[in-house]
C-alpha cells in the first residue's frame, strides 16, 4: 500500500520534466550515495512509490511511479536505460551524463530507475 506521506522529486532541468510530461522520458539515474538522501524536494527512491515531480520554480508538474531499479556500470549501459533517457544509443547516454557523474571510469556503478507517468498536474 502506498504510504500517505508525499514523496517529491526534482530533475536537473525543466527540459527533463517536460520530457516526462510528454511521456518520452521513462528512466533516470542516481549515484549510489544519493539513493537514500532526503532533501526538501527530493525523497529517497523506493520502487512502487509515487513521486510528485517539481520544476525549477518548485511547482508540482507531474506524478510518476517508480517501477524498477537496477545497478548499472558505465561500460555496460542497458538499452532500456538509454532509450528511457531519450537517447539514441549508449554512447549518447554516456556523453549526456559525463558531467553529471563527473567523468566516471568504466567500472563506475550507479543506479538506474524506471518509472511511469501517472498524472500530469495543472
Amino acid at each position: 500500500m502506498e504510504p500517505t506521506i508525499e514523496h517529491r522529486m526534482t530533475f536537473v532541468s525543466d527540459n527533463l520534466v517536460e520530457q516526462i510530461i510528454e511521456g518520452r522520458k521513462t528512466a533516470s539515474v542516481s549515484t549510489l550515495e544519493s539513493l537514500l538522501e532526503e532533501e526538501e524536494y527530493d525523497s529517497p527512491l523506493v520502487v512502487g512509490w509515487h513521486y510528485t515531480v517539481y520544476d525549477s520554480q518548485k511547482q508540482p508538474r507531474v506524478v510518476i511511479r517508480v517501477l524498477a531499479m537496477e545497478l548499472c556500470r558505465w561500460d555496460a549501459i542497458p538499452e532500456r536505460l538509454w532509450r528511457g533517457e531519450t537517447n539514441d544509443n549508449a554512447d549518447e547516454f554516456r556523453e549526456d551524463h559525463l558531467g553529471f557523474f563527473e567523468n566516471p571510469a568504466d567500472d563506475f556503478e550507479f543506479a538506474a530507475y524506471y518509472f511511469e507517468r501517472v498524472k500530469v498536474l495543472a
